[in-house]
């Protein structure tokens, strides 16, 4: 692993510290200036991020922790949550595209970062250069990376996927044992993880996940009998490593339960809490009578004269069409119910006779005083998952950072280049 770390360090070069305090300075400057311009914004708790990291890593000791920031970090923010999980002792990023990878580095990012998607082959150069990890799933793309780190004077350090019933990608468990032995055979890759992933993790009949697992050791035995063997061995999502600790290995890859969800609904609850929130304000409110409808295609009728506030977040933000007419917002600590199809750019919630006035702050995704709505909640609404609800929020949505521990994002700034 200190080898990976200094080859990763070499790829982002000296200017590292320089790139950091510049890469995190923008997003900050971003993130403030487009808080300041727009009602709707997401609040992320850096403390709660840093909270739900410790939990899981007390948990899976003495196994290290691969810190999955694929998808804008589950919606959070990439780079940010990326460097509070390296600052919190993470001994690897995971991502789903090179893209992402280029990013982090980009950003000064130094940690080992495995993209855990397939390569392609034409990406060879971009793992060469940046000094990422490959998930090693074909021969073919494997021998085209080989021939790219040669080219190039470089190692592409590489992890063997075994699909043990996922069916997803990966190497058939029979023949993992000749595919392993080619590996170690190329100059220029690296094998320094194997890897299999579970499919119902998260299901209350655990038969299938020891089946996957069973197969998966079988593999290592196989491996080990042959002198091969992995300093990252991994196996554990945010489910398995919670429930099943004969699944964690030297390496496990958290997700949703670094973002303070439970990844399974039964049994004893980890100690994690949501650290995004999402919020905007009433832009306008009107009166309208009984019978009246509103938005398009007309498809909520006032069943009484009522008030209706109009609030500037639609599906282009993310939030869903499909919670048109199911979900509901918090006011001033209550529930009201969104009403009518969702907009491009506005909804609509009918707050019946209560005193709301442009400018009150409304909670989509969060608290207010006693009452909260969490991802939980508006993927049971949208006939989803917490997953999507989290990723979906867009782009154009400011991610305005927030945290105590450290006083202010100049110091978050001097601990991220310290530290490198």
């Amino acid at each position: 692993m200190l080898l990976t770390a200094a080859r990763a360090r070499a790829a982002v070069s000296f200017c590292v510290r320089g790139s950091i305090l510049r890469a995190l300075l923008r997003h900050w400057r971003r993130s403030s200036v487009a808080g300041q311009m727009r009602a709707t914004r997401v609040t992320v708790d850096l403390d709660q991020l840093r909270h739900n990291f410790r939990v899981v890593r007390r948990l899976v000791a003495p196994a290290s922790v691969l810190a999955v920031v694929k998808a804008n970090a589950y919606g959070h923010g990439l780079v940010e949550c990326a460097e509070i999980f390296r600052q919190e002792g993470a001994a690897m990023l995971g991502v789903a595209f090179v893209e992402e990878a280029i990013q982090l580095r980009q950003a000064g990012n130094p940690l080992p970062i495995l993209v855990l998607t397939p390569p392609q082959a034409e990406e060879a150069a971009l793992f060469c250069a940046f000094g990422v990890h490959a998930l090693a799933s074909s021969r073919e793309v494997m021998e085209q990376f080989a021939a790219e780190a040669r080219r190039r004077g470089a190692v592409v350090p590489v992890h063997i996927m075994v699909d043990t019933g996922m069916h997803r990608e990966g190497i058939a468990p029979h023949q993992v044992l000749d595919f392993a032995r080619w590996l170690f055979e190329q100059e220029g890759l690296q094998p320094v993880g194997i890897a299999t992933h579970f499919a119902t993790a998260d299901e209350a009949d655990p038969a299938f996940l020891w089946e996957q697992l069973r197969q998966f050791r079988a593999v290592l035995e196989q491996l080990e009998a042959a002198g091969m063997r992995f300093p990252f061995v991994h196996a554990a999502n945010s489910a398995a490593l919670v429930r099943f600790p004969e699944s964690r290995f030297t390496l496990v890859r958290p997700g949703i339960v670094l973002y303070g969800y439970q990844p399974w609904q039964g049994g004893e609850r980890l100690p994690v809490h949501p650290a995004l929130q999402w919020r905007s304000r009433v832009v306008e409110v009107r009166r309208i009578a009984a019978g009246e409808s509103v938005s398009y295609h007309r498809l909520y009728r006032a069943q009484r004269d009522t008030t209706i506030a109009t609030v500037p977040v639609g599906y282009a933000d993310g939030y869903t069409r499909r919670l048109s007419g199911r979900a509901e917002c918090l006011i001033g600590g209550r529930r009201f119910p969104i009403v009518g199809a969702i907009c491009m750019d506005e909804l609509l919630v009918d707050v019946g006779d209560a005193p709301v006035q442009p400018g009150e702050e409304v909670v989509l995704l969060g608290q207010q005083g006693q009452e909260s709505i969490w991802a939980e909640e508006l993927a049971c609404w949208a006939e989803s998952i917490p997953y999507e609800v989290l990723t979906a929020i867009g782009s154009r949505v400011p991610r305005v950072y927030c945290q105590e521990e450290q006083a202010d994002a100049a110091q978050l700034v001097h601990g991220a280049v310290a530290g490198v």
